[in-house]
C-alpha cells in the first residue's frame, strides 16, 4: 500500500524541522516581542495551512484518512491571515485559540495514528505519543489562556516543538 508521496513526506519532514527551529528560538528568546510572535505564528499558521492542504491532494492511499486537512489547512490560512492582519488585538486572545486548536489537532492526530495502524504502517506509536504531548500542551492553553509574556512564549515554543515532532514522525513514518 502507497501511502504519501516523497514530496509530501520531505515537505512534512522540512516544514516539522522548521517548526522546532522556531519553538527552540522562542525558548531560546522568552521576551521577544509581541509584533514578532505574532508574526512568526501568523506565517507558521499559513505554511502548516498550505502543506496540510497539499497533502491531501499529494496522498494515495492515505486521501481516506487525510479528508479532515483541507479544512484544518484552510482554517489555519484563515488564522494566519487574521493574525498577520490585526496581530495585537488577536494576542489578547492567542492563548485559547492555540489551545482549542491544539485539542483539535492532538484529537486528528490520534484518529491518524490508530487509523495507520489499522492500514498496517509502521510509526503510528510515534504519532500517537506526540499527539499525547499535543494534548496535553493543549490543556495548558485551555486552562490558562491569559497567561501573558514569557509563559505563553514558552508554551507557543513547546507547541512548535510538538506539531514539528508530529510533523517529521508523519514524513517519516507514513508510507
Amino acid at each position: 500500500m502507497s501511502g504519501l508521496s516523497t514530496g509530501t513526506k520531505i515537505a512534512y519532514i522540512v516544514i516539522g524541522i522548521i517548526s522546532c527551529i522556531a519553538g527552540i528560538w522562542l525558548f531560546m528568546y522568552p521576551g521577544v516581542e509581541e509584533q514578532v510572535l505574532g508574526m512568526v505564528m501568523g506565517w507558521l499558521m499559513i505554511f502548516y495551512g498550505i502543506m496540510a492542504i497539499c497533502s491531501y491532494f499529494a496522498a494515495d492511499a492515505l486521501k481516506p484518512i487525510l479528508k479532515f486537512n483541507i479544512w484544518i489547512g484552510i482554517l489555519l490560512i484563515v488564522f494566519g491571515i487574521v493574525l498577520l492582519s490585526n496581530i495585537h488585538a488577536t494576542m489578547n486572545f492567542l492563548g485559547i485559540l492555540v489551545g482549542i486548536f491544539l485539542i483539535f489537532d492532538a484529537a486528528l492526530s490520534f484518529w491518524l495514528a490508530f487509523e495507520l495502524k489499522n492500514t498496517g504502517m509502521k510509526g503510528w506509536g510515534w504519532i500517537l505519543f506526540f499527539a499525547i504531548c499535543t494534548a496535553v500542551l493543549a490543556l495548558f492553553f485551555f486552562f490558562n489562556p491569559g497567561e501573558s509574556g514569557y509563559l505563553l512564549t514558552i508554551l507557543i515554543g513547546a507547541m512548535f516543538i510538538s506539531e514539528g515532532a508530529v510533523d517529521v514522525s508523519i514524513g517519516l513514518f507514513a508510507m
